[in-house]
């Protein structure tokens, strides 16, 4: 007869610390790495794209968010698997392509080495929009989709922003005059001492849909 399979409680060993490392695993269940191993890949697993894999956790106690992923101290864990699989995932669903700098900021880790990876086997597509590189899906027509989007939102930067003194000073204008056009406001705003140009009387009309409450 063969030894009887010894019985290693996974959930409970997790539910307090919620990550481990294999080594703490071994400890808390009083068992060998490769039965500790085996009994994590029946329950299965996450291991943290961070660290080279080095903690573990698993999903009666991780609380992933709607992108896959959860932060717990120094771990860092994706549902998608590795930092070059979960890289790969968030550009195919980003809606306008995702810069090396936003990736960094949302996975809290360097994101160089697997999107170079990425772009030289062809799994993403890499295009210079604006001040930077974007990188996009390599599914032609989801990527026309995400570069349509990434430079309708430059765009809107390089619009000027009114301050709440000129947009107060414009909606003021209105008050006085409803019917008062958009030069007029101008020079009406200049002379009361706030700086404002046609321009930016032209995004507070449209940030505020003025013309068509003016119509009602």
């Amino acid at each position: 007869m063969g030894r009887p399979r010894k019985e290693l409680d996974v959930v409970g060993t997790f539910r307090a610390p919620r990550v481990l490392t294999l080594e703490q695993l071994c400890r808390k269940m009083d068992a060998s790495r490769s039965t500790v191993l085996r009994r994590l890949e029946e329950h299965g697993y996450h291991s943290s794209y961070n660290h080279a894999g080095k903690f573990l956790t698993i999903d009666e106690v991780a609380q992933f968010d709607a992108r896959g992923l959860w932060f717990w101290k120094a771990a860092r864990f994706s549902k998608h698997g590795s930092l070059k699989e979960t890289v790969w995932h968030l550009v195919e669903d980003s809606q306008q392509g995702m810069t090396q700098e936003e990736l960094a900021a949302l996975l809290e880790v360097r994101t160089h080495t697997p999107l170079l990876e990425l772009v030289e086997e062809g799994w993403t597509h890499r295009e210079r929009l604006g001040p930077t590189f974007v990188y996009l899906s390599h599914k032609v027509t989801r990527r026309r989709e995400q570069v349509r989007r990434r430079k309708s939102r430059l765009a809107e930067s390089k619009k000027p922003r009114p301050t709440s003194r000129q947009v107060i000073a414009t909606l003021l204008e209105l008050v006085k005059d409803p019917r008062a056009e958009r030069d007029p406001i101008v020079l009406r705003c200049q002379r009361s001492g706030v700086a404002i140009s046609r321009e930016l009387v032209n995004v507070i009309f449209e940030t505020y849909d003025l013309d068509k409450k003016r119509a009602l």
